[in-house]
């Protein structure tokens, strides 16, 4: 992934950097006046939100009234495309503030992209009630941060409650007995199968995302992938008795219970297509995949369930994702207040003051005004449960799923699990060359791809 972006980096700097160049521009900053300005990317479309992008120009009335001299700007680049965010970062065309994931906050740090903002968490109290896991995510090696942690979640399974009817697997009461751990997931998958004829369970076997998917079920099996030594280097690991039974699990489901796609070469517009018409009964899933059934495909909001990660033999762990707040290396210390003060008038400092919490209001009312899914907030970036207490009292009015079925993919049973440290993308793409050769291949010798695969781990990614 970090040899594509900055592929597209070299192939497009001089082109931004030129193009700056003839408009001036530049991200927000003090004018000759005084006026402090800053450029905030990353906000809702003004196209497909319309009503969460007028709450954000409320905001911004709002900020600019309580801060006489403080100005704010929308950018409007492409800041979802890492391609466009890397390219604008070597022509120093950032914003003053916007969101990556947190997959991409080392990639940041390592190009000089954000900003060292450590003394500021460190006056406003972040450092002492986020969540530490994801103050190390972004954080460098001598433990400065250069992002707040906006959002998280944390991974788990989907159901299709249409496919669990024709199964006789919904309960009197409307709720199904989800599966608890990855057997259970198996023999839910095979009685699906055999009484639908669709197959129970899926994974996007098509790119990395396989990989990335996996990890989920290698975790839970016991599965170490890498180890670091003294020298900071670090050594695969995961050619193990626990990576060939995660391993061994999909093979089961695939040729000898049969109860996946005969094609597996699927990608994730493709395992939410066949879920959201009913060819298809689990999935494992990030949170943003919950809504797109609905919105793409018109399904019925309650006929879609989803539940915590299953649990593997000994553990239950969930990869977490979510985004970072940056700040661009170009911003000034008196920019650097103003975003702060933007952050606690939007709700993502670690106290909720009255306008936030109404702030935070207006915009779960346009989320559904916009017909989104407004699900428990079952994920804190903050430690502090009577912080999680004011959100989930702000949320209580506006979940419009029935939370029998949809609690959302926390638990307080799962414990969440932060990528692998090194070259994760490229890991990925090694254990999904793994499992495809396994679902196209029912003879195919799973200790010999293990080795194989970490042995080229080792050699391309690892030892360079």
């Amino acid at each position: 992934m970090k040899k594509r972006i900055l592929s597209a980096v070299l192939a497009c700097v001089m082109t931004a950097a030129s193009a700056a160049a003839l408009s001036g521009c530049s991200g927000g900053d003090q004018d000759s006046g005084g006026e402090v300005t800053i450029s905030v990317g990353s906000l809702p479309s003004q196209e497909t939100e319309p009503e969460r992008y007028q709450v954000y120009l409320d905001y911004i009335e709002k900020y600019e009234e309580m801060y006489p001299g403080r100005k704010v700007e929308i950018d409007t680049s492409n800041m979802d495309d890492m391609d466009q965010i890397m390219v604008n970062g070597a022509a120093g065309l950032l914003p003053n503030l916007f969101r990556v994931p947190y997959t991409n906050m080392q990639l940041m740090i390592e190009n000089g992209y954000a900003r060292d903002i450590t003394s500021i968490m460190q006056e406003r109290g972040y450092d002492t009630t986020l969540r530490p896991e994801l103050l190390d995510m972004v954080s460098d090696d001598g433990g400065n941060y250069y992002g707040v942690p906006a959002s998280g979640y944390m991974m788990g399974m989907m159901y299709n409650m249409n496919l669990f009817e024709q199964a006789g697997l919904v309960n009197e009461d409307g709720t199904i007995d989800v599966p608890q751990t990855f057997d259970e997931v198996a023999e839910t998958a095979q009685i699906i199968t055999e009484k639908t004829g669709k197959p129970g369970f899926a994974i996007q076997a098509k790119d990395r995302e396989c990989g990335w998917t996996f990890m989920n079920i290698a975790w839970n099996y016991g599965v170490n992938f890498m180890e670091e030594g003294a020298d900071g280097k670090y050594t695969a690991t995961f050619d193990s008795p626990e990576m060939i039974s995660a391993l061994e699990w999909l093979k089961d489901m695939k040729w000898n219970r049969k109860a996946m796609p005969e094609n597996m070469l699927i990608d994730r517009t493709e395992i939410i297509k066949l879920f959201a018409t009913d060819q298809l009964g689990m999935l494992i899933c990030a949170e943003d995949f919950l809504p797109r059934p609905t919105k793409e495909y018109e399904m019925d909001k309650n006929k879609v369930a989803s539940s915590a990660m299953p649990a593997g033999p000994n553990r239950r762990y969930s990869l977490i994702g979510g985004t970072v707040f940056v700040v661009s290396p170009e911003t000034t210390d008196e920019q650097l207040e103003a975003i702060f003060d933007w952050i606690d008038l939007i709700g993502y400092a670690p106290e909720i003051s009255q306008e936030a919490q109404d702030n935070t209001k207006k915009d779960l009312e346009a989320r559904v005004a916009n017909d989104d899914l407004i699900i428990p907030a079952s994920f804190s970036v903050f430690a502090d449960p009577e912080r999680q207490k004011v959100i989930d009292e702000l949320y209580a009015p506006y979940i419009n799923v029935d939370t029998k079925i949809m609690p959302g993919l926390g638990s307080d049973e799962v414990t969440m699990h932060m990528e692998e440290p090194e070259d994760s993308q490229q890991l990925y793409q090694v254990i999904t060359n793994i499992i495809q050769e396994i679902l196209q291949n029912e003879n195919a010798d799973i200790p010999a791809l293990v080795k194989q695969g970490q042995e080229n781990f080792q050699k391309d990614s690892l030892d360079k």
